[in-house]
């Protein structure tokens, strides 16, 4: 493992542009562990592999020994058209595939809700198809630009309800999920009466509580304060499967996106990789600001 892994490691996170620093703080472990990693003098234990090929959306093949297996498709989108008063997707062709981590990018009004209401099935597609490679009941979460919370329940009990109906209740589940997620001493506290970053905290708990082969987070940083915010970002980087994330937070997407998709004028103008983009030197709010105008 030691000379595949070290050179693996140093070039993933330098291709992501993550410092010794930054990524020790993700792995809650010090600069002299990445620094040793990387020179071959030591090796990360199991559970650091793990969250290692998390962050950086990689199988643990790859980051051990250089071997690719290509991540299946799990979703397509195919000429998809959808008008209301006016159209509003013309002619979208997007596929999705294991392990990716999009941002979905365009001005208000473009259409990015509505992909995701379209793969949600909330929307009717004019034209076109989705074609999902997995069990949307099983294997979808979505996090909404609203929350979708009971007001007047306990922070305790929304989480315990969440976990009943995903056949995961134990006191140590709540526990563990309200201390991750900053929430312990607001456990008793009524939803309705939470501040606005506590209340997208707690959306994005009961969010992550099912895996999934697909996470579809629309606007989720909005209303959150700078805590929060934090939390997100770091939490997201130990996410499985996919993330197709709407935002127009530039704050810290370098770090953490695979692919940039611009959405204008009903059609997919641009799906272009990070690391191109991070190669013509620029972040990708400088490039979306280019491609958008």
């Amino acid at each position: 493992m030691e000379n595949i892994f070290k050179s693996q490691l140093s070039a993933l996170r330098q291709k992501k542009h993550l410092s010794q620093e930054l990524l020790a703080q993700k792995l809650f472990v010090s600069r002299q562990s990445i620094s040793k990693w990387e020179n071959g003098e030591s090796e990360p234990n199991i559970d650091k592999l793990i969250s290692i090929s998390e962050i950086f959306s990689v199988n643990l093949d790859f980051l051990l020994a250089g071997h690719t297996h290509g991540d299946a498709l799990i979703l397509e989108l195919k000429n998809l058209k959808k008008s209301f008063k006016n159209p509003v997707l013309k002619n979208v062709n997007l596929s999705i595939y294991g392990r990716d981590r999009i941002a979905l990018l365009g001005s208000n009004g473009s259409g990015k809700t509505t992909i995701v209401n379209t793969i949600l099935g909330n929307i009717i597609p004019d034209k076109g198809s989705v074609v999902k490679h997995f069990n949307a009941q099983d294997d979808l979460s979505v996090m909404t630009q609203e929350n979708c919370l009971i007001a007047s329940l306990k922070v305790r009990e929304q989480i315990a309800l969440s976990l009943k109906i995903y056949d995961a209740y134990s006191k140590i589940n709540i526990d563990d999920l309200l201390k991750k997620f900053r929430l312990t001493e607001q456990s008793e506290v009524i939803v309705d009466q939470l501040s606005g970053g506590q209340k997208r905290r707690l959306a994005l708990l009961l969010t992550l509580i099912k895996p999934s082969k697909l996470l579809i987070l629309d606007e989720p940083t909005v209303g959150m304060d700078l805590e929060s915010i934090d939390l997100f970002w770091d939490y997201l980087d130990h996410v499985g499967g996919s993330v197709v994330t709407i935002t127009h937070d530039f704050n810290q997407i370098d770090n953490y996106f695979t692919r940039v998709v611009l959405l204008k004028d009903g059609v997919i103008k641009s799906d272009e990789s990070v690391a191109n983009i991070h190669s013509n030197n620029q972040t990708i709010e400088h490039w979306y600001r280019l491609m958008n105008q």
